[in-house]
């Protein structure tokens, strides 16, 4: 069944829509304000919303926040004249289609029943265009084994491909997330705990960062993170996995019960480490931890922040921690610091660099491992440093 919502302006536009959609025999719910309307949409249910144009609310503005919210919802501009609409903002708005009631009353009443009927099959396809998203989580021990780097190289190797990324900045204390991509979020997942109570409308909440990469930002004071619960990480990863096509996790390097929950509902963790017996051994006893919690199956060890050492070979490195290499990092010390010091992920300002080149392979095996030959069982000819950032 199509639900058919407006939003009342009390004037000449809205009551000549609900003369015309009467008549027609469809019933419509009208919201007194852009407040109470969006309160009143649910998302992937069959929903139709008639947006007059009015001075009291912004229709472009109004009308993306709906795309952004509630995928599924046909959303249709109103306006009284043709010269009234600007198509490219009704483009970027994402509305579905546009009616003049300045028309002829057949053409307009042809407009809302053609825009109702196409709206029924929306229901029909919700099940095939709901996305699943890849959860990738990234873990290590301690911090400054490049954690924070790999995620975010891996979410804009993703958004390169015009995949959307969710990056989920779980070091709820001391998140870097947001300045190694050169952002200043004006809201947080703190902000979303505290205000969004059905949970859904987390995307608000996010900071966009470029292509379709958007970020959910560690709170900005590191007692914040106390509000922060695990019910309330699993239901983000919930609500995200639905939105996006990837949802990265940049874990701490504390295992409290929000990290536990990350990687529970994580398809991959990725356990960054490097080549020194204090790094390796506090690795082994991070996948021990996976593995009791049966997570063993997820665990992928990619090795940053390497160069040869006396005594330590690869041989070394797996016996150590138990298992083969995902992939290894080629040291590139000078350009992952500019990197991080100017907000760019490496992936972006230097693609064709060996570092960057191996992260792309990195980020493709993760979601398409049947359609790669697996760089984990690439043979590791030499130990490789890619610094040590966090």
């Amino acid at each position: 069944m199509t639900n058919i919502y407006s939003i009342s302006s009390h004037d000449d536009v809205s009551f000549k829509l609900d003369e015309v959609i009467t008549y027609l025999g469809y019933k419509v719910d009208w919201a007194e304000n852009e407040s109470k309307l969006l309160d009143d949409l649910s998302l992937n249910e069959n929903h139709i919303v008639f947006l007059p144009k009015s001075a009291s609310y912004d229709v472009y503005s109004l009308c993306g926040k709906i795309s952004d919210r509630f995928p599924f919802v046909t959303k249709v501009l109103v306006f009284r004249l043709e010269e009234e609409l600007d198509m490219k903002e009704a483009l970027r708005a994402g509305a579905d289609d546009v009616i003049f009631l300045s028309s002829s009353i057949s053409k307009v009443k042809e407009d809302i029943n053609l825009a109702v009927s196409r709206n029924k099959n929306i229901l029909h396809q919700q099940i095939e265009t709901v996305k699943n998203a890849r959860v990738i989580t990234v873990a290590s021990t301690k911090g400054g084994i490049g954690k924070t780097t790999v995620a975010v190289n891996l979410a804009a190797s993703f958004g390169k491909k015009l995949e959307k990324v969710a990056v989920i900045d779980l070091d709820l204390q001391f998140g870097d997330v947001a300045m190694f991509l050169d952002v200043k979020p004006k809201r947080t997942i703190y902000d979303w705990v505290k205000e969004d109570n059905v949970g859904t409308q987390i995307k608000d909440f996010m900071t966009h960062y470029k292509d379709g990469i958007f970020i959910l930002s560690a709170p900005q004071r590191p007692e914040f993170a106390e509000v922060i619960t695990g019910n309330n990480i699993s239901k983000a990863i919930e609500v995200l996995r639905k939105q996006f096509d990837v949802v990265i996790i940049d874990a701490s390097s504390h295992m409290d019960e929000n990290v536990i929950v990350a990687l529970e509902n994580s398809d991959e963790i990725l356990v960054m480490t490097c080549a020194d017996l204090p790094t390796l051994k506090n690795s082994k006893m991070l996948i021990d931890t996976l593995t009791s919690l049966d997570l063993d199956e997820k665990v992928k060890v990619v090795l940053n922040r390497q160069m040869k050492v006396k005594g330590i070979t690869i041989n070394t490195v797996n016996k150590v921690v138990g298992r083969g290499i995902f992939t290894a990092l080629p040291v590139m010390e000078k350009l992952m610091i500019t990197a991080v010091n100017e907000g760019k992920p490496v992936v972006y300002s230097n693609p064709r660099t060996k570092v960057a080149k191996r992260i792309f392979q990195m980020a493709e095996t993760l979601v398409n491992p049947e359609n790669s030959s697996g760089i984990n069982k690439q043979k590791v000819k030499r130990m490789v440093h890619a610094g040590g950032h966090a």
